[in-house]
């Protein structure tokens, strides 16, 4: 019987096509997300450098994450979307019918997205803020605005929404959020001052909140902010 020798560079060279024939096939969807979100990605990040995105292209950026999502089910794509139903709620140019069900669809993306990456703090915040706007039950705001400080403690961009959301919860808080709470007022004092007396002149002005939290921890902090917000009376 003749066998027919192949040589040994041509099944290197097969290998390596069906390797690479089969790499590519595994990493199809994931291109076809990333080339479909990519518009999103480049809206979100000049939405955050000035503040806006047309409204008439919240619905066409929301539409095209909502593809990049049937391609790839990627937690990024659920946390840009939270954001982009959330933006078209807060949307003057948006019907007043239609807002509920962006909140409620800026809600579900969130929960999403966390559901696969639950390391998010901004997300967390998000979702306590739109559950707040929503008027759910304090429980369910406070367990995201609870995981937004466990995730990320520290960051600073979170100090003045969490604050609010803690002072306007004040009645529902446990032992374990208000040391959190008081926390999070000592971390602005120190680092955003400023930004932190805004929030309280609008939702502790007395200080009687503050005064409860941190009046045994710090009290030399609590005199300065008294002395702070007595200048702008």
């Amino acid at each position: 019987m003749n066998w027919v020798k192949v040589p040994a560079r041509y099944l290197t060279l097969t290998s390596i096509l069906l390797l690479a024939t089969a790499t590519l096939l595994l990493a199809w969807p994931r291109l076809q997300a990333s080339y479909r979100y990519l518009p999103v990605e480049i809206a979100i990040q000049r939405y955050f450098s000035s503040r806006e995105i047309p409204s008439n292209r919240l619905p066409v950026l929301i539409r095209f994450t909502s593809e990049a999502i049937a391609h790839q089910d990627h937690y990024r794509y659920h946390d840009g979307l939270s954001l982009l139903h959330l933006l078209r709620a807060q949307d003057l140019n948006t019907p007043a019918l239609e807002r509920l069900d962006e909140y409620l669809a800026a809600a579900a993306a969130a929960v999403e997205s966390l559901r696969r990456a639950p390391a998010q703090p901004v997300l967390w915040l998000r979702l306590a803020n739109v559950r707040w706007i929503l008027h759910e039950e304090s429980e369910s705001i406070l367990a995201p605005w609870k995981m937004s400080i466990f995730t990320g403690r520290t960051d600073t961009t979170l100090f003045a929404q969490r604050i609010e959301i803690g002072l306007a919860h004040r009645e529902y808080l446990d032992e374990e959020a208000l040391a959190m709470l008081r926390d999070q007022v000592l971390l602005a004092w120190k680092i955003q001052p400023g930004s932190l007396v805004g929030v309280l002149s609008r939702r502790d002005r007395s200080l009687e909140v503050t005064r409860s939290l941190i009046e045994h921890t710090d009290p030399v902090a609590l005199a300065d902010m008294e002395a702070w917000l007595a200048k702008l009376r």
